[in-house]
């Protein structure tokens, strides 16, 4: 009876998620710098593979600075972020929910916070099952309390996955686009048929903007390629801006102004510009993610303050742009482009600004221009950025099964592709 109680209670709350089709949501106000990532390594996605030794380390900063009573569960979907109807002990080795007993109380920093913090898998929860995943934070035991939701993946190795980043053969885009192209080895799969098998690639973590392909170009025995000239297509881009907030008393290269008169303080980023038809020159950047890390003190976690941060850009002599919305995107903004993550016109000085409560860290950004009309993903950066094919970004590739008779495509292959492997 309780075991259908817990199920009956996660479909309905996972269905109401899924009906605004995002399962990256921040439902409290109060939470800040919902971080999900493998162990040591802040900067990737939250991968892990099934019966893996490696772990996925998961932490927020609650702004209520009183103790709550935080829980959390782990919920399986299919490839379109859908519940599954299995109840969660299919898929998990444990208990269907969780209590968080490991935090912090912030010390230093102006900005007052709790820090709460652990992993996943652990020896009350394992997930059993290679898929996508949904994480889920709620208060006092009570699911439908929802603080947090955010997505992450468990993969079974079972197919083979190689690729390689390319010119596009169409020479109007040849300079300014990569090609992604794909080999899959199934041979450890006992049965399939194309029709099975659905090839999912990521640009910099940028999910929402994922290509999709389920036809292969061709299928040699056991080997699957992609190689179309249609399907796999990304605007290159330019390496990302950066944003340098280790310390809150100097200012680094990007920061104007520093002002702690009042409260938290706000900094003032020198103003954007576009980078369109400026000249492309390589260096290190983070593709768009971000590092909590300070260097003023010894824990960054409970130790870094947070700062309210100005973000500018100059339109072309201060005109705004017509029929088409400027976003700020980054890991720091989900990578979504929302009400959250778009700029604001500031009449009077001519300019898009946008102002973000971040924590002490180095930061990795861009900027996105999309028609309200005609949004289209390949001209993303054209405007505002500038697109190159030497431009180094970073691929990650999975690969979903539905085998026969199951109820929900799993992640059978997993590669992550650097466009710079191929130079």
């Amino acid at each position: 009876m309780v075991r259908s109680l817990f199920f009956i209670c996660f479909i309905v709350m996972h269905s109401s998620l899924i009906a605004q089709n995002n399962p990256d949501q921040n439902m409290d106000m109060a939470i800040h710098t919902i971080l999900l990532h493998p162990e040591g390594r802040p900067k990737d996605l939250p991968i892990i593979g099934l019966n893996d030794p490696g772990v996925l380390s998961i932490s927020f900063d609650d702004f209520n600075f009183n103790y709550q009573n935080y829980f959390y569960s782990i919920e399986l979907v299919d490839d379109q972020w859908q519940p599954v109807q299995m109840s969660p002990f299919d898929y998990t080795n444990g208990f269907s929910q969780n209590k968080i007993n490991l935090f912090n109380v912030s010390s230093i920093a102006l900005q007052k916070y709790y820090h709460y913090q652990f992993s996943i898998p652990n020896q009350n929860c394992i997930p059993t099952k290679a898929g996508n995943y949904i994480l889920k934070v709620f208060k006092d035991g009570n699911p439908s309390n929802l603080v947090f939701t955010r997505r992450f993946y468990v993969v079974d190795s079972l197919i083979g996955v190689f690729g390689a980043v390319q010119e596009p053969f169409d020479g109007a885009i040849s300079r300014t686009h990569q090609k992604i192209q794909l080999s899959l080895d199934v041979k450890q799969l006992s049965y399939f048929q194309p029709d099975q098998i659905k090839t999912v690639v990521i640009q910099n973590h940028r999910v929402n903007d994922a290509r999709v392909v389920t036809e292969p170009s061709f299928i040699r025995g056991n080997q699957i390629e992609y190689n179309s000239e249609r399907d796999l297509i990304f605007p290159a881009g330019k390496e990302t801006r950066w944003l340098d907030l280790q310390s809150l008393r100097l200012r680094s290269d990007r920061v104007q102004e520093l002002n702690q008169s009042e409260g938290l303080t706000k900094v003032i980023v020198k103003p954007d510009l576009s980078r369109a038809s400026t000249p492309y020159f390589t260096f290190n950047d983070l593709n768009g993610a971000f590092i909590i890390s300070n260097s003023e003190s010894l824990e960054s976690a409970y130790q870094n303050d947070y700062a309210n941060v100005v973000f500018t850009y100059k339109p072309t002599n201060g005109i705004p742009y017509v029929g088409e919305k400027l976003f700020l995107i980054g890991d720091f903004t989900q990578n979504q482009l929302n009400s959250q993550s778009m700029m604001s016109f500031n009449a009077s000085k001519g300019v898009y600004e946008k102002t973000m409560l971040l924590k002490q860290g180095y930061y990795s950004y861009q900027y996105i221009l999309r028609d309200n009309e005609k949004p289209n993903i390949q001209d993303d950066f054209r405007e505002t950025e500038g697109d190159h094919w030497e431009t180094e970004n970073s691929y990650t590739v999975f690969v979903y099964y539905t085998a026969p008779g199951a109820r929900y495509p799993m992640i059978a292959g997993f590669s992550t592709i650097n466009s710079r492997q191929n130079w």
